[in-house]
């Protein structure tokens, strides 16, 4: 073998190499601080407005403030509490009754149920609101508070409006329930049990994904059976999704963080180092976020590589954790305070090695037969007219700056070799 051609082998061997263990990370930086105005009363159910501009946190009470603080408020009950993802609109649950307040915190409406509120939804813009209270019974109500429709089912555990408002979800106790907004059926299910409680839409509201116990299952929005998992040896503890659903991000009691495919495919897992509390995703799932009893925020990649860890002061809640549309800032709350951090510029960071993944255990309707997600590759978008987001982590671990160099070196020792 001539000199040249053994200098190849050893320069593809150390490309292998650096494409299996090297990943650039980004470093954590603190914008703001926020202490809870109860002690022992932490926030929860933290989200974030489409713009990334606004945080919505609920808990003991509702807390509303803009990234730079100019909009800032807190005060009411929320314990039961949502935002518009448009950032204009909060609706509380407190008691029989029903409260929509605008952005600035002002009350629009109130309205009674007839019974005490045990969940509610807000579509994006804020044009639909449902409720559900103790005695099954379920409301829709305009953006200006008028009476739209009610459905009487068994108790709900969660309520849901799809992003284009046309669709809402029920998980109740003795199963799923698909409605129109006047709240006619559209399709239930009480075969599978009971154990469903989380409700994620994809964007153009066609998939529908729901998770309870150690099972995660999609459905389209006509109520036909995508798939049904069992993923987790332990009970999930929070589930997250991209936009179109191609990447869904579930932590659970068995201290891991798992990433499966629109197809109910686990591509990598995480190991936390207790349960993972709460888990997050951008837009793109090009930035993931886990944190739990460990008191750790871990910050991922779309292929589970670490990019960034911060310890925080106490453990983190369910619900407490979330990362704007484009993965730029994210909002943890522990027991103490409610904190604002953007990502910065990538960094060295230590690799943790990712557990093997076997093959998940079908238990419903097989998933489709089609080419899914590659193990580290980024989420399928599905609509060709909707742009793609903002990325803001890089997706290869290996700079192909350096690799183009890499392989010219290479080449031209190879052709002296053969020169010579």
């Amino acid at each position: 073998m001539s000199p040249g051609m053994r200098f190849v082998l050893a320069t593809g061997v150390i490309l292998i190499f650096c494409l299996a263990n090297t990943a650039t990370a980004a470093s954590i930086g603190t914008d703001w601080k926020e202490r809870y105005p109860f002690e022992g009363a932490p926030f929860s159910g933290l989200i974030f407005s489409s713009d990334g501009s606004t945080v919505f946190a609920g808990g003991n009470q509702i807390y509303i403030r803009s990234w730079d603080g100019k909009q800032h408020w807190s005060g009411r009950m929320g314990s039961l509490a949502t935002m518009s993802t448009d950032g204009n609109f909060i609706v509380y649950g407190q008691g029989t009754g029903l409260v929509m307040l605008d952005k600035n915190g002002t009350e629009i409406w109130s309205r009674s149920m007839g019974g005490p509120v045990r969940a509610l939804a807000i579509s994006p813009d804020g044009a639909l609101v449902t409720s559900a209270d103790d005695y099954g019974n379920i409301n829709s109500w305009t953006k200006n508070g008028e009476f739209y429709a009610r459905n009487v089912t068994s108790l709900v555990k969660q309520l849901a409006i799809s992003p284009k408002g046309t669709l809402v979800v029920a998980t109740t106790e003795t199963g799923l329930q698909f409605m129109t907004p006047a709240l006619d059926p559209v399709w239930s299910d009480t075969k599978n049990g009971s154990i469903d409680t989380d409700i994620i839409f994809s964007y153009d509201g066609s998939t529908i994904i729901t998770a309870g116990g150690t099972r995660v299952s999609s459905h389209t929005n006509t109520g036909k059976l995508n798939w049904m998992n069992d993923v987790t040896t332990g009970a999930i503890t929070g589930i997250a999704c991209s936009y179109d659903c191609s990447a869904i991000v579930i932590g659970s009691q068995d201290s891991t963080v798992q990433a499966m495919d629109r197809y109910g495919k686990v591509h990598w897992t995480y190991p936390t180092g207790q349960w993972a509390n709460s888990v997050a995703v951008s837009q793109d799932a090009n930035v993931i976020a886990a944190a739990g009893i460990d008191q750790n925020l871990y910050v991922l990649d779309h292929g589970g590589r670490l990019l960034a860890k911060k310890k925080m002061d106490t453990i983190i809640q369910s619900r407490s954790l979330a990362v704007s549309p484009d993965g730029r800032r994210i909002v943890v709350a522990d027991q103490y305070a409610l904190n604002g951090y953007t990502l910065s510029e990538p960094e060295n960071i230590e690799l943790v090695t990712l557990i093997p993944t076997s093959s998940p255990r079908y238990t419903g309707t097989p998933a489709p037969q089609q080419t899914s997600l590659p193990e580290t590759g980024t989420p399928v978008m599905t609509n060709p007219n909707t742009p793609a987001p903002v990325t803001t982590t890089p997706r290869s671990p290996l700079d192909p700056l350096t690799a183009l160099l890499a392989a010219g070196a290479g080449l031209s020792l190879l052709y002296r070799g053969r020169k010579h």
